[in-house]
């Protein structure tokens, strides 16, 4: 619990951030269980027990962590009262050093996705609990009071995006480019063809039109036949 808490810390200070609030803190610690439990079969990083709370996903012994932190000074903290309401704001300062997320156990996409979360959400605390109410796996179907699963999670992690394969043999890569390069001058070819045919198009004069008009204007007979005379040899 206590690296979570200061891996949050830690990625916040790296990207400015001066002071989160508890209740930022506490949604940003369950965003970084979520990705770890992408990566290690549903088991979350803190061990908290998280449950569907008025706001969203809460931990009752991950406040207590945070605020017992806060007392040996470990972190470091501030109260206020804003608009009669009192608040906390925690920070990390130079000594302890918070861990980095991929010492924690996470895959390098996984660390960036927690970074972005970060840089999205530390100073935005309305978007930050419309994410998590609405948007995280474990909130889906839950109810007050409900313990949340992160299983789910394993499950969708398993899902990798397809990743593009890189080609070492120089002769598959010559051969590539060779095939690039003929598909290339094919299409120059049926391009320049079509250029061709638009440039020598049929140009009919006057005289061949006036033609075509007095055929037109020959009388037909009812069924359909234009009269004529031959001879047969």
């Amino acid at each position: 619990m206590r690296s979570a808490v200061l891996a949050v810390l830690q990625e916040a200070k790296q990207a400015g951030v001066r002071g989160i609030s508890k209740t930022s803190l506490t949604k940003l610690v369950y965003l970084l269980d979520c990705l770890y439990a992408e990566g290690h079969g549903g088991q979350t990083l803190s061990g908290a027990h998280w449950y569907l709370h008025h706001y969203g996903p809460f931990a009752t012994d991950l406040a207590s962590a945070i605020d017992e932190l806060g007392v040996q000074g470990v972190i470091q903290s501030k109260a206020g009262e804003s608009k009669n309401k009192e608040f906390a704001l925690f920070w990390l300062g130079e000594y302890p050093v918070g861990p980095r997320a991929t010492d924690l156990g996470l895959s390098g996409s996984l660390a960036s996705r927690f970074a972005g979360y970060i840089s999205k959400y530390a100073n935005d605390l309305s978007k930050l609990l419309d994410y998590v109410y609405f948007k995280t796996t474990p909130m889906r179907d839950a109810s007050p009071g409900d313990q949340l699963d992160f299983h789910g999670l394993a499950i969708e992690g398993e899902q990798t995006p397809h990743r593009h394969t890189h080609i070492k043999d120089p002769a598959k890569i010559m051969r590539l480019l060779e095939l690039s390069e003929a598909m290339r001058k094919k299409f120059e070819v049926g391009r320049a063809s079509a250029r061709a045919m638009a440039a020598h198009r049929p140009i009919y004069d006057g005289a061949f039109s006036r033609a075509m008009a007095e055929a037109d204007a020959e009388d037909v007979t009812g069924n359909g036949h234009i009269p004529f005379d031959a001879r047969l040899i």
